[in-house]
């Protein structure tokens, strides 16, 4: 405190300066900088808390949801690697080399049961006539000198494929053909060969209705007939080890005139490997001998498939039942050539190629193929029948059997490798053809 002591006033008081004042009066400055961040976080938290959260979505979006995310990252399935090598070889090599469009190929197979592998060269004209004929001529042989050579005309898609038109010739040379005797209870001692050649020739009218589910047709034509000794010098000679009188047929090979006529049901769909449903065929080819008016016949030949597939068309239940019956009126005979047989690898795989011989044949057969891929296919097999002398004598009184393993190699229309192995009483049997063991009903004749 100081006095004014000129003017005898009262004593004078300067006030002093606060701190945080003094702050506030030199910086305006720090005061924005402090509120404008302070404003932005409470006018942000407000703008938040007044939006309303989103609904949850219910199962059935979230479901839409997942499905439009799966969608816009989907690929092309890929064949496996395996599948896919077989594909290629099959559409570079196989297809043009045994199924040239035009021109000339190479033929594999044709040969009955016995021949062996067998290869030849094959000329096919598909264009002719605006495509609606068909040429094919081919010849094939064998490492065990069986033969076939073929010519053939057809129309296939006439009418809009509701007929088909065929004409063939053919000639095969079968050079060592088993023969153990006939009737069931013939002996493995007893087997021979003989030599087996068949000229024909055939016209052929079919009618396909319901997309080929029904076909029915017929097919006139003619047959010569040779037989003489096998080839083979092991086992002997059909002709040296059997007399005439004991085998029809044997000593006279008259000229036939043939009929054939034929019904094919197929109510069958396709499947991963295997189709599923039945199928049902019907031939009936009658014989008229010309020269000796002798050796006259009918042979009837039916054939049942069932299919029937599970776990995705993985696995597959097949059954197949066939039956071939001669029947002759009054003192003919069947010619043993003729005669329907069991053994091989289309029927009995357990025992050796025309085992049995007879008037009549029936077989059974029941097959559980599961498929390793797409192309590849094994299978566990059982098959059994027996051949009778007259068709009253058909049962399962003389039936012999047999079971065993395979391996497939195929696609979904044909197989086009097959390795069977059969056991027996009669011993192992190892097959390998390139054939289905159930298929269309076909004859040499």
């Amino acid at each position: 405190m100081l006095l004014n002591a000129s003017t005898g006033e009262g004593p004078v008081v300067r006030p002093k300066s606060h701190p945080s004042m003094g702050l506030l009066a030199r910086g305006p400055l720090c005061f924005l900088l402090f509120i404008l961040p302070l404003t932005c976080v409470m006018g942000a938290a407000a703008q938040q808390t007044s939006e309303s959260p989103d609904p949850p979505m219910s199962r059935t979006e979230e479901i839409t949801s997942a499905e439009t995310a799966k969608a816009q990252h989907l690929q092309a399935l890929q064949m496996p690697r395996g599948e896919k090598d077989f594909v290629e070889i099959e559409n570079k090599v196989i297809n043009p080399l045994f199924m040239p469009p035009n021109g000339l190929g190479a033929a594999l197979g044709g040969l009955p049961t016995g021949g062996g592998f067998s290869l030849g060269p094959q000329y096919v004209r598909r264009d002719l006539f605006r495509d609606n004929l068909v040429s094919d001529t081919y010849v094939v042989g064998s490492t065990k000198l069986w033969w076939r050579g073929q010519t053939s005309l057809e129309a296939p898609s006439l009418l809009d494929g509701h007929l088909s038109l065929r004409g063939d010739a053919a000639y095969e040379d079968a050079a060592s053909v088993f023969f153990y005797g006939e009737g069931p209870e013939s002996s493995e001692s007893g087997k021979s060969n003989f030599r087996r050649e068949f000229t024909t020739a055939h016209f052929e009218g079919a009618v396909h209705l319901s997309g080929n589910r029904l076909v029915f047709g017929y097919r006139p034509g003619g047959l010569l007939v040779h037989i003489g000794p096998g080839r083979l010098s092991d086992p002997d000679p059909t002709t040296t080890l059997y007399s005439a009188t004991e085998v029809p047929g044997l000593a006279q090979q008259p000229e036939f005139i043939t009929g054939t006529g034929f019904v094919r049901l197929d109510f069958t769909k396709p499947g991963f490997s295997n189709p599923s449903g039945f199928r049902l065929q019907a031939e009936n080819t009658q014989f008229w001998d010309k020269t000796y008016h002798a050796y006259s016949l009918d042979l009837l030949n039916t054939q049942a498939e069932y299919y029937f597939t599970f776990a995705n068309g993985m696995r597959t239940l097949a059954l197949r039942a066939g039956n071939e019956t001669a029947f002759v009126q009054g003192n003919n005979q069947v010619p043993f050539y003729l005669q329907p047989t069991l053994g091989g690898p289309n029927d009995l795989r357990g025992y050796d190629r025309y085992r049995f011989y007879g008037n009549g044949s029936s077989v059974l057969t029941a097959e559980y193929r599961w498929s390793v891929a797409e192309t590849v296919e094994m299978a566990i097999f059982a098959d059994g029948g027996n051949v009778y002398q007259r068709p009253g004598l058909i049962g399962v009184r003389d039936a012999r059997g047999d079971g065993g393993i395979g391996f497939r190699i195929k696609n979904k229309d044909a197989t086009f490798m097959r390795f069977d192995l059969g056991v027996s009483p009669e011993g192992v049997h190892v097959w390998f053809v390139f054939n289905p063991v159930f298929g269309l009903l076909h004859q040499s004749f």
